[in-house]
Parts: structure tokens; C-alpha cells; sequence
């Protein structure tokens, strides 16, 4: 507003001065704003210079995170190739963008100062003809300096405000990307429960796609084990994650004693829950602080008594720092055995009331397996649990045994029922018990296994 009320002053005093020389002064008014509009032409540069740009993120995390994996197999010159690539796009939409901008700022400072020439030259005329004094034309002349000088530094004020745009975009897709899981309007909160979970007709599919659940309907009762078995894909993983509310079900109701899990407060809910993972997550942090990650102000003592009965205490005591000792990203300084047991530690230090294993031993040695199915046990006393296993020594005592094929329950019961009703159950036994004879040969007498 200043600049709207400066320009038409200066432009006021310029016409009260001399007319004739302000209409030619304002010749160039056409070419600068021809090169404003042209400036615009770099706002789809800047965007497709910000999606490439994520795009060689991506290149870069994924390069980093797996250059074992590069290095293993010899790619290193195909991932280079891949990055150059994708930076030579980068590097060839930039480029464009400053072609553009090498016309329109040139071009409005060339503007500005073909306004300055024609003043000097028309002014210097019309001072000899006695129609202007010298000290008109000079007044005149740093009035029209005032009134372009915003329009030199435009160009640059556009080229910020452009990409500033182009980059708010970006963020304002993920920002208003709006939420799949919320809470509904008077969500209750839950602050003890005693962990009965119960599935009635659920079925759920990913957006408009085939449903990978297919009308499930289980009973946990307080304190008991449930344990989910089948082939890869069968819908295992997606099933249990209905119950943190990491996805809501297409059809049917998941409910916590009682109550529809999209009648509780999101956090609240999940507040109750502890979940060990096949991939175990772990910070770049000390083990102290992964471990009381679920609570911040646990104490050492708190600390160490979820080490010690989740087996991890030991190797954590020959560690250089002890609990102080920094693991590196994603636990990369840990073996998988190790980084497991920092979880399930994890999780017995938040002390849930409904637990959720998702193959939480099947990337380990039998030895490994049989410390983490102790620490399992500590965890899982008095707790409503849900595993997901391949290993039949660690669901061949729950309570109850659930049987999943092509997003279906098919069969459900006790080890010993299931061995003589279900042919699937049967079949993976059979493959589980020779897996385990052929360890305990080749190992020699070291670890419990299973028994068919």
C-alpha cells in the first residue's frame, strides 16, 4: 500500500513538472510488465523441480540405508548411474528455471535504465528549448529512479515468492492429506481396561480394493493368548493391526471390553497397547533411552527390571557404557537377537494390558529363540495377547490357536485339536518339526524345541 501511495505520488509531482516528458518516461511500462508475465512461466519449473528433488532423496536414504546391501551384491556403479540420472534432471529443470530468470532480470533492468536514456536524452532537448530548467530535469529525474527503483528488485522478490509457493505446495499435500484414523466426537477415554478384544464380522480392504479380511470373528477373554497362524499373506499382520486402530475395518467392529475401538480416544487406546514387531525399530540413541522410550520418566531401577526380565540385561552389562551406550541408527551396532530384546524390554516397561507379537522370533538362531520366548513368557503373564508366529514353539501353548487362509479364519483350536482337524495347521507342524530336527542334529544338544 506505501508503494501504491508512493508511485502515485512520484508519478503526480512527474506530470506537474513536465507532462510531455512523464507520457515518454512511461514508453517502457509495457516491456516491464511483458516481463513479469513472462517471469511466471518458471512456476511449473520450480514444482517439478521440488518433486525431482524428492526424488533423488529418495535415492540418497535408500543408498545409505542399504549400502551393505550395494556393496554385497557389486551395484555400486548401477546406484550411481541412478543417482546421476535423477540429478542430471534436477540439475536440467534448475537450469531452465535460471534461463527465465536470466531474460526477465536483465530485461527489467534493461527497461529501467531505456526509461533513464530516454530521459536524459528527450529531457536534455526540451532543457534546451527552454521548455525545463536543468533542476526540473534533475527533480524529474531521481522522481523516476524512486518510482522504478521497486521494479528492479521485483524480479527477485518474484523469483523467492515463486519457489517459495512451489515449495508450500509440497508441504500443504502432506499437511492437508486428510487423516484415515481420528477421534470421533465424544470418544471416551479409557484409563484401565481389562484387555478383552473381540472382532465381530470384520472384513477390510485398502481403499476400492479386494478385501484381505473376510468376516472375522474372534473372542479374547482377559489374560489369554491368541495365536494367529498361516501362510504369508494370509492376513495375519493386517488383522492385528485393526486393534491399535492403524486402519479401521471396512465392515464390522473390533471392540475393547466392550467398546467400538472408533469410540475411544486414539490415544488412550493405543496407551493400553504394547507391540513387538518383526522389524524391531530402535533409535539412534542409548539403550536407556530406547528402552524407556514408551516411558520417559521410568527410572533406572524401572529400567533395568525390563532388562533383566526381558533377557536383555546381560549383553547390555558388557557393553562399554553399559545402559549409556549408544547403538547407532536403527540398532545397526546390535545383533537381531539383541535389538529384539530391547523391544520386548520396551514393551514390559510401558506394562500393557493387551499385547501384540508380530513375528517377533522368526529372523533368529535357536538359542536366541529360546531367550526371547523366556522374556516373551515374563511379558505375556497377565496380559491379553495376540502373536503372530511361523515358529509353532511359540503359539503351541496359547489358549487359543486361530488358523488364517486368503484373509479367512478356517480353523481354530488348541496345538492338539488342530494337529487332527485342520489339514494347513497340520502341514506347517509337520514342516516346523523337521526344521527343528535337523537344527538340534546339525547343532547338537543345546536348545528345547518344539515337539509335534
Amino acid at each position: 500500500e506505501f508503494r501504491r501511495v508512493l508511485f502515485r505520488s512520484n508519478l503526480a509531482v512527474m506530470f506537474w513538472l513536465d507532462w510531455h516528458l512523464t507520457l515518454i518516461s512511461l514508453v517502457v511500462v509495457p516491456l516491464i510488465l511483458w516481463f513479469q508475465k513472462y517471469s511466471v512461466k518458471v512456476w511449473p519449473l520450480f514444482r517439478r523441480r521440488q518433486e525431482l528433488q524428492a526424488s533423488l532423496n529418495v535415492v540418497i536414504q535408500e543408498n545409505v540405508a542399504g549400502i551393505k546391501l550395494v556393496k554385497a551384491y557389486g551395484r555400486e556403479e548401477f546406484e550411481a548411474d541412478r543417482f546421476n540420472a535423477v540429478n542430471e534432471e534436477v540439475r536440467s529443470v534448475a537450469l531452465q528455471s535460471w534461463r527465465v530468470f536470466g531474460v526477465t532480470g536483465p530485461g527489467q533492468e534493461f527497461a529501467t535504465y531505456l526509461s533513464a536514456i530516454i530521459i536524459i536524452t528527450v529531457g536534455g532537448l526540451r532543457v534546451m528549448e527552454g521548455h525545463l530548467t536543468i533542476g526540473d530535469l534533475s527533480a524529474f529525474y531521481a522522481y523516476v529512479l524512486t518510482m522504478f527503483a521497486p521494479v528492479r528488485f521485483l524480479v527477485f522478490i518474484n523469483q523467492m515468492a515463486l519457489n517459495a509457493l512451489a515449495s508450500g505446495e509440497r508441504i500443504f499435500e502432506i499437511l492437508d492429506t486428510p487423516l484415515d484414523v481420528m477421534d470421533r466426537p465424544g470418544a471416551v477415554r479409557l484409563e484401565h481396561v481389562s484387555g478383552s478384544v473381540t472382532m465381530d464380522n470384520v472384513s477390510f480392504a485398502y481403499g476400492k480394493g479386494a478385501p484381505l479380511l473376510r468376516d472375522i470373528s474372534i473372542d479374547v477373554p482377559p489374560g489369554k493368548t491368541l495365536a494367529l497362524v498361516g501362510p504369508s499373506g494370509s492376513g495375519k499382520t493386517t488383522l492385528v493391526n485393526l486393534i491399535p486402530r492403524f486402519y479401521d475395518p471396512t465392515t464390522g467392529t473390533v471392540q475393547i471390553d466392550g467398546h467400538d475401538v472408533r469410540d475411544i480416544q486414539v490415544e488412550a487406546l493405543r496407551a493400553q497397547m504394547g507391540m513387538v514387531m518383526q522389524e524391531t525399530f530402535l533409535f539412534n540413541a542409548s539403550i536407556r533411552e530406547n528402552i524407556a522410550y514408551g516411558r520417559a520418566d521410568a527410572s533406572m531401577e524401572e529400567i533395568e527390571a525390563a532388562a533383566r526380565a526381558a533377557n536383555a540385561h546381560p549383553f547390555i552389562s558388557e557393553m562399554p557404557n553399559g545402559y549409556d551406550t549408544e547403538i547407532g541408527e536403527r540398532g545397526t551396532r546390535l545383533s537381531g537377537g539383541q535389538r529384539q530384546r530391547l523391544a520386548i524390554a520396551r514393551a514390559i516397561l510401558v506394562d500393557p494390558r493387551i499385547l501384540i507379537l508380530d513375528e517377533a522370533t522368526s529372523s533368529v538362531d535357536n538359542q536366541t529363540d529360546y531367550l526371547i520366548r523366556q522374556a516373551l513368557d515374563s511379558l505375556m503373564e497377565g496380559r491379553t495377547t495376540i502373536v503372530i508366529a511361523h515358529r509353532l514353539s511359540t503359539v503351541q501353548r496359547a489358549h487359543q490357536i486361530a488358523v488364517m487362509e486368503a484373509g479367512r479364519i478356517t480353523a481354530r483350536g488348541t496345538h492338539a485339536e488342530l494337529l487332527r482337524s485342520s489339514p494347513l495347521y497340520a502341514h506347517l507342524a509337520d514342516i516346523q518339526f523337521q526344521l527343528a530336527t535337523e537344527a538340534s542334529a546339525s547343532a547338537g544338544p543345546a536348545t528345547p524345541v518344539a515337539q509335534r
